[in-house]
């Protein structure tokens, strides 16, 4: 008989914001004294830039070829480069990007409205550029459209891969990409209509630009994930107020689209469903996240509450991107690969003022239900045999959720000494392999599926041959929310 069971407690998670700034050097300097840039590859480009008032150097002599540039940086480069393209000064005490923005929007460009320049790539680029030209096109295609028409020659090979979308726009590159633009065109123009998507919409609705479930973002109608996706599953209460809608039909694909109101307002997946526009997608390492997305952000303000987060052994990490919050979760059993994104819409997200949503059986049932999905996303991801549903071992684990919040403990034992297979038993199961994982304190069972994943015993239990689960959750007592997890095989 094997008797397997692990305790573990997680920390509270949070999906987080931040704030960045950015600035224009403002420093002149002769073209031909840069001490960093005579034996550049840009160096020809630098010095046409410089002496045109597209850029300009540093008070130290240099011109910093190589460092990063951001969204608002490029887009005064640019703007610069064509001066019949007025752009006023800004308003007294406005930031000394906001005319240049202003500008942009009123033409439909697409802009990530971000002025972290870790955030700005070289597809964002080929976009901006696209636009331009009249050209509304996605991100493969717009660099196609600069490969043509002589407006890049790729960072490594004039081919879409070669172009390197997702690496940061240096200094050097960002006055390449303008002096080709220079040679080749005479004028920017106004992007069609079919372009508009983060200059002139609220927010919440710029992530659809950059992140998707199963082709489906923030910001899309009910009517269109039900056309694209068809019926759910089921749908489920979520902590956030909204609904999820289910689709496990296919563990291999499996996907909660969260609605409200009519539209989207949260994602997430565990499957190999979903992409960012930087690249980022199921089974790519977290370096490769932190070198798109920077650090992950450690609290988020709401109203005038510092709601702080811990990362535990770094298993998630949380970002600002495009009006919504996006987390990464990453299994550190598999190399630290991405292993799940969560997007929550940032006025969503900035409503829930808890830690801990607030109880009720339709959560708690939604929550026991989407558990033993995720084990299942998850097992069939590995190449595994989905568990089966079993309602005598839901029913046992229930029972020692309430009792873990009503007696105020948190363990396998319950304070009369009985074992998760003693109360297997006294409820009528048989079994030649039994287990049990518990949690407390997570506002959701995703939180709480991650967590399970990265601590090697429950990650046993989920990932074994034993056939059986059921899984109860109690909202109450101190932790706030209980899980419990029974496995068993008859």
């Amino acid at each position: 008989m094997n008797k397997r069971w692990l305790t573990y407690a997680l920390p509270i998670a949070l999906s987080l914001a931040s704030v960045f700034s950015a600035s224009i050097p403002s420093h002149a300097a002769d073209a031909s004294a840069f001490t960093d840039t005579s034996r550049h590859w840009g160096a020809d480009t630098i010095s046409w830039a410089v002496k045109n008032g597209i850029v300009n150097g540093y008070e130290d002599g240099t011109f910093r070829p190589n460092a990063v540039v951001s969204e608002p940086e490029f887009l005064a480069m640019l703007l610069r480069a064509y001066p019949d393209n007025a752009v006023p000064a800004p308003d007294s005490g406005a930031p000394w990007y906001e005319p240049y923005y202003s500008y942009a929007a009123a033409r439909h460009w697409p802009l990530l409205q971000n002025t972290d320049r870790n955030s700005y790539n070289r597809g964002h680029v080929a976009r901006l550029i696209a636009a331009t030209q009249q050209q509304a096109l996605n991100l493969n295609d717009s660099i196609r459209y600069l490969l043509d028409k002589g407006l890049s020659q790729g960072k490594t090979a004039a081919t879409v891969e070669g172009y390197k979308a997702t690496d940061h726009l240096s200094r050097a590159e960002a006055v390449q990409f303008i002096r080709n633009l220079k040679q080749n065109v005479s004028a920017l123009r106004p992007a069609p209509e079919t372009s508009k998507e983060a200059s002139d919409v609220p927010a919440a609705s710029q992530a659809q630009a950059v992140v998707s479930v199963k082709g489906v973002a923030i910001g899309d109608s009910a009517d269109a994930v039900v056309q694209k996706l068809g019926q759910p599953a089921r749908k489920d209460a979520s902590e956030y107020g909204f609904q999820w809608y289910i689709y496990n039909q296919d563990y291999k694909d499996y996907a909660q689209i969260g609605v409200s109101g009519g539209k989207v307002v949260a994602l997430y997946s565990p499957s190999a469903n979903w992409r960012t526009d930087r690249g980022i997608a199921d089974g790519l390492g977290k370096a490769e996240v932190e070198k798109q997305y920077g650090r992950p952000v450690y609290y988020i303000m709401k109203g005038n509450t510092r709601f702080m987060i811990n990362y535990g052994q770094g298993e998630y990490g949380t970002y600002e991107i495009a009006g919504a919050y996006v987390t990464f979760f990453y299994d550190i059993y598999r190399d630290n690969t991405v292993t799940g994104l969560q997007v929550i819409e940032k006025p969503t997200e900035q409503a829930f003022a808890s830690f801990y949503p607030e109880g009720s059986d339709a959560l708690a049932r939604s929550f026991e239900l989407e558990s033993f999905d995720l084990a299942n996303a998850t097992r069939v991801k590995l190449g595994l045999q989905p568990f089966v549903w079993d309602d005598k071992a839901a029913a046992t684990a229930r029972k020692h959720s309430q009792d873990m919040g009503a007696q105020g403990y948190f363990d396998h034992n319950d304070p009369s000494g009985h074992s998760p297979f003693d109360r297997m038993k006294q409820d009528g199961i048989t079994y030649r392999a039994a287990a049990e994982n518990i949690a407390a304190g997570q506002a959701s069972a995703i939180f709480a599926h991650h967590g399970w994943m990265n601590s090697e015993g429950h990650r046993k239990n989920l990932l074994s041959d034993i056939k059986r689960l059921g899984v109860g959750v109690s909202f109450g007592g101190s932790m706030h929310i209980y899980y419990t997890q029974n496995f068993y095989t008859p």
